[in-house]
């Protein structure tokens, strides 16, 4: 004759299987989680001025996104590049124009006092194309 009923399957210890289970996934969550890398403090200041910018209304909604991925995302190699980011969380340069000037002082390309007056912002990235390439810009 068979049994059937209360025993059958994994029996008496399928209960603890399946708590097991729960437990492995729950702590592979737990260090998914905890693996997100932390901002730096100099990447919180930036965003807090950003969200200063845009709680004033300066910029939109679509833009502050925009700048937000990129002061979050941005590796950079060079001492003047985070001068650089803080006029672009300041709003006072372009996506765009951010770009092309980390470009250019990253580049290695240039002395120091070039990079540092890019950075700064005392001289455009108009003026610094026409000073390198005497008013002949290679861009459309």
């Amino acid at each position: 004759m068979m049994k059937h009923g209360y025993h059958m399957g994994l029996g008496f210890y399928g209960s603890y299987i399946l708590i097991f289970f729960l437990l492995i996934i729950l702590v592979l969550i737990f260090l998914a989680l905890k693996s997100k890398p932390s901002l730096s403090p100099f990447t919180i200041k930036l965003l807090d001025i950003l969200k200063t910018k845009y709680a004033s209304g300066m910029i939109t909604a679509d833009e502050f996104i925009e700048r937000k991925s990129i002061i979050e995302d941005i590796k950079y190699l060079n001492s003047y590049t985070p001068i650089l980011l803080e006029r672009y969380a300041e709003c006072l340069i372009t996506t765009k124009e951010f770009l092309n000037i980390k470009n250019e002082i990253e580049s290695n390309n240039y002395d120091a006092s070039i990079c540092e007056e890019l950075a700064k912002g005392h001289i455009s990235y108009d003026e610094f194309k026409s000073k390198i390439f005497g008013g002949k810009t290679n861009e459309k």
